[in-house]
């Protein structure tokens, strides 16, 4: 009897993980989602946000939002199902690290997106971390 009441919490614990889980990942992708809409669709007005200097000339902040649209895009498998799909969810933080580098090496407003995949690194790579530890904890 024990052991099917220890079984069935490490089961609510570990469906209570991925929910917030995926919450969260769900977030930093609808906010990826966003940030990338905006660069694409009007880069003068995300760069002026940034105070970034902006240029009808210049397309690299289009280029640079449809990459991350379509890099968002590439994740939304791992957010849906993290369990089965564990690759998304591991280059996440690793795309998000590698980033958190090559924005802080830029410096001034690179900063604010070095801090946004520095949070959302840390807290999906602890929660993914937790989440893997209760799935397999809820198999006897």
């Amino acid at each position: 009897m024990t052991d099917t009441l220890s079984a069935g919490w490490t089961r609510a614990e570990a469906n209570s993980r991925i929910k917030i889980y995926r919450r969260v990942f769900g977030l930093a992708l609808a906010l990826q989602i966003v940030i990338g809409g905006l660069f694409l669709f009007y880069p003068a007005f995300s760069l002026g946000i940034l105070g970034l200097p902006a240029g009808a000339e210049n397309p690299w902040p289009s280029i640079w939002g449809a990459t991350l649209i379509f890099v968002t895009a590439m994740q939304i498998p791992g957010a849906l199902d993290p369990v089965r799909q564990r690759y998304p969810n591991i280059i996440a933080v690793l795309g998000r690290a590698l980033m958190v580098v090559t924005f802080l090496s830029q410096g001034g407003a690179f900063l604010w997106f070095a801090a946004f995949d520095a949070v959302f690194g840390v807290l999906i790579f602890l929660l993914f971390q937790r989440l893997v530890i209760a799935e397999l904890m809820s198999r006897p």
